[in-house]
């Protein structure tokens, strides 16, 4: 039988039009990029620096080479400061002015001269000279151009080109040094070498690093005030994660990434410095080139809820191409993100993607990877027992099947009644469950390919991903198509524009929780006799399903007859104009939009365990979100000590959903998939549309003293639709300040290279969603054929204020030793009030929930980074770091009628919630514990079965104790191990998934008194010692209900990453069109250190939200292998 599955959706049909457009701007980026632009102009930034280190710098910009006689450069003992936009020769004339030397443009070269370099160099020992060839990178790999490379001692020398490379004629007995702006001076010994692989280490007397901070401003990272971290691209593509923010787990002190476990592709959840929020708002802004990025879930698997149909299509975050990347800029909390204003409440993670370059030619990078996936921890399941109950095998079929789990008899080998109706040996199937998993695979393949001149730049790139999870039947294929352009339209005006289309077919996703389409929980159930070969066919002859149990659906037809698909397309883009007003004075205007469409198509067939006549759902959503923002720049150094920057600007954003939903059940002929093949009185049908708009006017100002004291000052105003008018005007600032300890007080030392300490302090307000304020009609099902309406089970509130978080950081920056060691501070309280969120209601009043309002929300916490570079030799280095965070989460205030919020429930295993609490905190785990009389003795029935207490305690809470990472890089020569440990210490989960297993007799718990019974140490109502013996089916079945014994745990230390990278030596490429190729060996989630839990994973999660610590037959997480090859040319 196969099923009618057409469901063209709208956006395949405009393929065919949104590829044209790719083409057409990108040819016409590229003619504009090899247009002749003598008069373009660069924009230089770089104060009291050497002579010899400005020319580098523009040499660099200019993508020209360098050629100069170091002794003539070595008597200027003059330093150049350059800033703004200018041409190439009005750079070097400034650089120049004031000397007896000159220079000459010829092609790509720039040729620095001086009356001496009319003269023949004098004549020394005559020595043979040989060619050498040498490629010099950074310590990332990649490659440096423009670094001065100099044979000590003598004035000849040359410059790296864009690749890193050069070429000179040297003796042995020469040492080469090579110097560059923001690196230490390195000296070479030639000795028999001809070819150089030269890595330069960061110079720590500059120490210029500059990070990208709020509203994408530039800034050097030592006149922060407040925690911003840093990750380069190759953190995030070397181990590619089907989500790109996944990389971050263990790599960030003071951020959780958690995963629901739902495969590739799924959403993840972001905390930075904990839970601000009780609503399940607590991830970051993402804002990608300057350009908010919208990251709701797809899904339900967010939201508040208890067990059943949970599902996860992803996140928008999850659609970046990790290749486009060229760093991520961690921005904690509101001191860092205040700028954002209300949708940064909970901190900012900025990405920037990759621009072309000024180059000869075009450049190609081309990224190939194939990763291969199987669980990393199943249950421990018994082997000695089968399927039955009470100890023995049923005589008939309708009473084998009624007994579906694993209490019959001991496997002994002889023939006994199977499901199948035939007999069959009653032995142990060891591997049934893990045979059911297939080996996933991945297959991550990118071009970009880019170039440009000074006049213009473009970068296109194309990605694709082709996964098959460890389920059957399971698919997620994606594709990313990128182009990004520049272009200097006059002397002060220029022009940014990026187009991202994006698109994602996925098939059978699995449902999380409890649902019986989610085909771990009957998987895991399977009866430890049951061949899982034997349930590949998954129907009778008759259509029906085909199953071992009554109660259970077969896996094989959850992931093969089933329909379970979902399509995601994605356009998005901006187009940004910065004009130039005077040297000191620029502005930009910038316009971005981002259109998302997802269409879903379910199917249970006819015969489905829970829908015999089957049913069918399809539902469109789509998502705009527009974003529009200006920003004028001033920057004055208004004096030699004094240097003022002030930015002000505003934004408006806007966002729209429209989401229609058409489903029906009871099909009228089995094999017939249509709207018309359903009753009319089963159909059904929804839409929603929606829209809120944040309109915003912000200012900032930095001032800095002697370039070692830093104040800088925000303010920005949001009005936001979602509240009352005389409520939605919310006005918040922020200061931080900055001092260099070692450059205020003069000090030089060998031992301490640098010292910063820093303070801040933010407030930022938070809105609501849509139409929490007034109340409207609203459609309530049907009454005697006719439509009814009602206001709705929530009582809205149209007195909403702002929700309001405070924060005040501390911190400290230390670098040792010339660099060698550094460490990083910081101290943080975060106070959130005025929570919004829905409080429950007596029935009587006929609402469920009202909107208030109410609490108070704490993180106060440490983070703490240190790392060294313990090697650093020739051919050897070695760096480690440590990351350390903790933080403590509490309800500090409720409602005086109420001290406990919800965030989830489930009935099953006697109830138990994740709620947060006055008394308690946030995260606590509510569940039953073992009736106790006042001696602390175990009650027992007249059974002599335990009691559940009837009264809810805690049992845990799902918050960790600490977190921390370490990451470790030894490199020799050109090979590099990498591997990153995550730790997580403390921190408790419930797992239902064991109390389950145990019930159902299939877990090697479940052995404990299967021969013999078992009596339960405890006592009567009336206090006598409990004498009665019971079956263990009996004690697991009660057993399960009693939620404290299956609260688990969730320490655990892993290693989360590791790769051996090998880069082919230049010698290898020189006479071939390849430039730079690497090939490494890779792998993710790979063992446990340690682990304090047995049969689950202890970051396994049905959900993204608050309601985290609850493992409900989650799919397994994986553990996979691979290869990464990269080359260009």
């Amino acid at each position: 039988m196969k099923f009618f599955t057409n469901h063209p959706f709208a956006l395949r049909q405009k393929t065919g039009i949104i590829l044209p457009f790719f083409l057409v701007m990108m040819m016409a980026v590229n003619s504009l990029a090899y247009a002749e632009g003598k008069t373009f102009q660069t924009d230089y930034d770089f104060k009291n620096v050497t002579v010899e280190k400005a020319l580098n710098d523009i040499a660099r910009k200019s993508g020209m080479e360098l050629f100069f006689r170091n002794a003539e450069l070595e008597r200027i003992k003059r330093s150049v400061t350059l800033s703004g936009d200018m041409t190439l020769d009005e750079a070097l004339k400034k650089v120049l002015k004031g000397t007896s030397l000159k220079f000459k443009i010829d092609d790509d070269q720039i040729i620095i001269f001086g009356e001496t370099g009319k003269k023949k160099p004098a004549k020394t020992i005559q020595e043979k000279k040989e060619t050498v060839s040498g490629v010099v990178k950074d310590e990332s790999g990649e490659p440096v151009p423009g670094v001065s490379v100099l044979v000590k001692g003598t004035s000849l020398g040359t410059s790296t080109d864009f690749e890193g490379n050069f070429v000179l004629k040297v003796a042995k007995t020469d040492v080469l040094v090579l110097s560059s702006i923001g690196f230490a001076t390195q000296e070479v010994s030639v000795g028999n070498r001809t070819t150089f692989d030269i890595t330069l280490s960061p110079d720590v007397e500059q120490l210029q690093e500059v990070v990208v901070t709020a509203l994408g401003i530039k800034r050097e990272k030592k006149a922060l005030g407040y925690s911003v971290t840093e990750v380069k691209s190759e953190e995030l593509t070397l181990n590619k994660n089907p989500n790109v923010v996944n990389s971050l787990k263990g790599r960030v002190a003071g951020v959780q990434v958690s995963t629901a476990s739902s495969g590739a592709g799924g959403a993840s959840r972001v905390l930075i410095r904990g839970a601000n929020s009780l609503n399940s708002n607590n991830e970051p802004l993402y804002v990608v080139d300057g350009v908010p990025v919208d990251n709701t879930p797809f899904g339900n698997v967010k939201t508040a809820g208890g067990q059943w149909d949970r599902t996860d299509y992803g996140s928008g975050i999850s659609d970046l191409n990790p290749d486009d990347i060229e760093s991520m800029s961690i921005l904690k909390g509101p001191n860092a993100a205040a700028l954002y204003g209300s949708r940064a409440a909970n901190g900012v993670v900025l990405i920037t993607t990759k621009q072309g370059s000024s180059r000869k030619g075009l450049g190609v990078s081309i990224s190939s990877s194939a990763t291969f996936e199987s669980p990393m921890l199943l249950p421990d399941f018994q082997n000695e027992y089968g399927q039955g109950s009470g100890g023995v095998v049923p005589a008939d079929l309708k009473s084998l099947k009624s007994a579906g789990g694993s209490w019959g008899a001991k496997l002994d080998g002889s023939n006994k009644l199977y499901w199948t109706g035939d007999e069959k040996p009653y032995s142990a199937q060891s591997d049934n469950v893990r045979d059911f998993f297939e080996v996933g695979t991945t297959f991550n393949n990118s071009v970009a390919i880019d170039g440009g001149s000074d006049k213009a730049t473009f970068r296109f790139s194309y990605s694709n991903m082709q996964n098959r999870g460890i389920l059957p039947g399971g698919e997620l294929d994606r594709h990313n198509f990128n182009i990004r352009g520049t272009a200097k339209l006059s002397d002060q005006l220029s022009l940014d524009a990026k187009a991202t289309y994006f698109l994602q077919d996925a098939k059978q996703r699995p449902f999380l929780g409890d649902n019986s389409d989610n085909p771990v929980k009957d998987l895991f159930n399977l009866p430890r006799n049951v061949d899982i070969k034997d349930l590949e066919d998954y129907k009778n002859p008759d259509g029906t399903l085909r199953s071992w149990s009554t109660g259970a659906q077969n896996p094989y037809w959850t992931q093969n007859y089933n329909v379970k698909e979902d399509t995601r397309r994605r356009l998005s883009g901006f187009v940004k104009l910065t004009y130039k007003l005077t040297d000191n004075l620029s502005v930009f205007a910038r316009a971005g939009t981002d259109y998302t469409n997802l269409q879903f198509y379910e199917v249970y067939p006819y015969y489905h365990l829970h829908n015999s006549q089957g049913r069918y759902s399809r539902r469109r959503n789509q998502i705009v979100e527009t974003n529009y923002d200006f920003l004028v720049m001033y920057n004055k150094e208004l004096s030699e000590d004094f240097n003022l920057s002030l930015n002000a600007g505003g934004s408006l954003y806007n966002r729209k959903t429209d989401n229609v939903s058409n489903s029906g059940e009871n099909f009228t002929i089995p094999t017939l998939v249509s709207p018309g093949n359903i009753p009319q009185d089963k159909k059904g049908g929804d839409f929603s549309i929606s829209e809120k708009e944040i309109q915003s006017l912000y200012a900032t100002g930095q001032l800095s003293f002697r370039n070692y004291a830093f104040l800088d000052l925000t303010l920005r105003n949001d009005w936001s639709s979602t509240l009352p008018s005389d409520n939605r005007s919310y006005l918040y600032p922020s200061a931080s300040a900055s001092v260099v300890v070692n450059d205020m007080l003069g000090l030089e030392s060998d031992v301490l290279s640098f010292a910063k300490v820093r303070a801040s302090w933010a407030e930022v307000g938070n809105d609501t969603d849509p139409y929490k304020l007034n109340e409207s009609l609203q459609l309530n099902g049907l009454y005697l054929g006719k439509p009814m309406v009602g206001v709705g089970g929530q009582k809205l509130n149209s007195n909403l204020n702002p929700e309001k978080t405070v924060s005040t950081e501390i911190g400290v920056d230390l670098r040792l030793f010339e660099n060698r060691i550094y460490a990083d501070f910081s101290y943080y309280d975060i106070q959130t009030t005025d929570q919004i969120i829905a409080l429950q209601l007596p029935a009587a009043t006929g609402y469920g929930t009202k909107v208030v309002n109410v609490g108070k929300v704490t993180n106060k916490g440490v983070e703490l980074l240190i790392g060294a570079k313990p090697v650093v030799t020739e051919d050897f280095t070695w760096d480690v770091s440590f990351n350390f965070s903790k933080n403590k989460n509490e309800l500090a205030e409720l409602d005086e009628s109420i001290d406990v919020y919800q965030f989830a429930s489930i009935q099953a295993g006697g109830g138990v919630s994740i709620v947060a609490q006055t008394d308690g905190g946030f995260g606590d785990i509510l569940g039953r514990d073992f009736k106790r009389n006042d001696n602390g003795e175990i009650i027992v029935d007249d059974n002599g079965l335990p009691v559940a207490d009837s009264e809810q305690k805690v049992l845990g809470n799902y918050q960790p104790d600490w977190t921390g990472g370490i990451t470790n890089t030894l490199s020799y020569k050109g090979l590099s191990f990498n591997f990153l440990i995550d730790m997580r210490m403390g921190g408790e989960l419930y797992s239902f998934t064991d109390a389950d297993l145990d019930a159902s007799g299939v877990s090697k718990n479940s052995l404990y008194g299967r021969e013999g019974g078992i009596v339960v140490d405890g006592v009567t109502e009336s206090g006598e010692k409990n004498t009665s013996n019971v079956s263990s089916e009996l004690y697991f079945g009660r057993l399960s209900g009693i939620a404290s014994e299956y609260i688990v745990d969730a320490s655990n230390v892993r290693l989360r990453e590791a790769s051996l990278t090998y880069s082919l030596p230049k010698s290898w490429l020189a006479k071939t069109f390849i430039k730079n190729a690497s090939l490494s060996l890779i792998g993710r989630n790979l063992f446990f250190l340690s682990k304090e839990t047995e049969n689950v994973d202890p970051e396994s999660s049905f959900s993204t939200g608050n309601g985290q610590g609850i493992v409900f037959y989650n799919l397994p997480t994986t553990r996979s292998y691979g290869f990464n090859l990269k080359f260009s040319f």
